[in-house]
């Protein structure tokens, strides 16, 4: 896990280098969803090591499945989201199939137990994505690419 100086100059980097970012969204890094935002944007910005570590550090999170807020990004939603770039993430440094297929399959599983629509997300979007995702890393898709 990154530590707290880590955190906040990873913070530091992305306002600086690339876009804003307010501090509301992001400052506690106890906070779950504020880690998954920073990794977020990481991810957005090819530093792919501090963004797997923070994506990594959110895989045991207990989500709240019962939120009835449909203005926000729910739990459900932010923790999917997270788990299919923390795969894509994998796949790019490692290419660690099995591995990062694994976080694909954790989040369709989220998908299917979770009753309700996304507020943001469109789940056969994500389910859409997570499918060109596995056909992509396929060894079949791979092969076709290098002829």
């Amino acid at each position: 896990m990154l530590t707290q100086e880590e955190y906040q100059q990873w913070i530091a980097d992305v306002r600086e280098n690339h876009f804003p970012l307010s501090e509301i969204i992001v400052a506690d890094m106890n906070n779950w969803r504020h880690r998954s935002i920073l990794a977020r944007a990481l991810f957005r910005v090819r530093k792919y090591a501090p963004a797997i570590e923070l994506f990594k550090s959110i895989i045991d999170v207990e989500v709240n499945t019962e939120e009835k807020d449909c203005f926000t990004l729910s739990e459900v939603e932010d923790k999917v989201w997270c788990l299919t770039e923390l795969a894509m993430c994998l796949w790019k440094v490692t290419r660690k199939r099995k591995e990062a297929l694994s976080y694909c399959r954790e989040a369709l599983l989220f998908i299917d137990r979770y009753p309700n629509q996304f507020n943001f997300m469109d789940k056969c979007e994500v389910w859409s994505e997570i499918q060109d995702f596995i056909f992509f890393t396929s060894k079949k898709k791979i092969r076709k690419g290098k002829k």
